[in-house]
């Protein structure tokens, strides 16, 4: 509370920049606050407003841009950071798939996606106006979903401030004491996953060779089916989305090797 009050309108700005980009910095609690602000008379209503949507659509341009020149090695390099990088390419891709250039409208509600809508736009070679007032649409609803209950009860906002900063530090240790808990079981739980199939995999110089040895293989693209020119299948590669693997099942046969790839 301290340093919105000192800071004001570029605290707002760039938490909400800085979470676009992608940091782990919640933008929520700083808007609620500043909402509260607003109808307490220490802030303007739309200045806070104009300074978040602002932070909200610079920060998603720049991905965006990203995405557009420098393609599907972008996505992977955001999945780096995920705790479960096998499966982040393929989930990112068809949450946008499934709404195309319209879940620019609602990403920021979404963990995840919020951050990977906008290279993906980009990835897919939209033009920019389609993205601009998606992406400008989505970022005013998100912004004022966030200022509008600080603003509409600001009273109770800042009892909850009051009793939160009377609790102090012991809370927020425990807050983050839960959460490396929880990160550290992630990451015990993704190594032991990938101990498991560790045996199970082939280099791609492996699966290269068994081909050249005309050696009788199934193989199985798992990527979604986004449009991207520089993404090509292996020839005679079955495509299967993994949560459509049941409804092909009839097309893998259990007396020959199946070879399933993905990004």
């Amino acid at each position: 509370m301290e340093l919105l009050q000192k800071y004001g309108y570029s605290l707002v700005f760039s938490i909400v920049f800085l979470e676009q980009l992608g940091f782990p910095i919640p933008a929520a609690p700083i808007l609620i606050l500043a909402g509260a602000m607003c109808a307490g008379g220490m802030a303007s209503f739309h200045l806070v407003l104009f300074l978040a949507v602002l932070g909200c659509f610079l920060g998603d341009v720049i991905w965006y841009g990203f995405g557009k020149y420098k393609g599907r090695g972008v996505l992977k390099t955001l999945c780096t950071l995920s705790l479960s990088p096998d499966s982040c390419v393929r989930k990112t891709e068809n949450s946008f798939l499934r709404y195309g250039m319209n879940s620019l409208i609602f990403a920021k509600f979404i963990p995840g996606l919020n951050t990977v809508a906008p290279p993906m736009a980009g990835m897919v070679q939209s033009n920019f106006f389609a993205f601009f007032w998606r992406d400008i649409l989505g970022s005013m609803i998100y912004c004022a979903a966030l200022i509008l209950p600080g603003f509409l009860f600001e009273r109770r906002i800042f009892e909850i401030t009051a009793v939160l900063e009377e609790v102090g530090r012991s809370m927020l240790w425990l807050i983050l004491g839960l959460l490396g808990v929880y990160v550290l079981f992630k990451y015990i739980r993704l190594k032991f996953l990938q101990r498991l199939l560790y045996k199970e995999r082939i280099t791609p110089q492996e699966l290269y060779n068994r081909i050249q040895e005309g050696e009788d293989l199934t193989l199985v693209d798992l990527r979604s089916h986004i449009e991207d020119g520089v993404i090509q299948k292996l020839p005679g590669a079955i495509q299967i989305p993994p949560d459509e693997i049941d409804k092909h099942i009839n097309q893998l046969s259990r007396d020959r090797w199946i070879v399933m790839y993905c990004t």
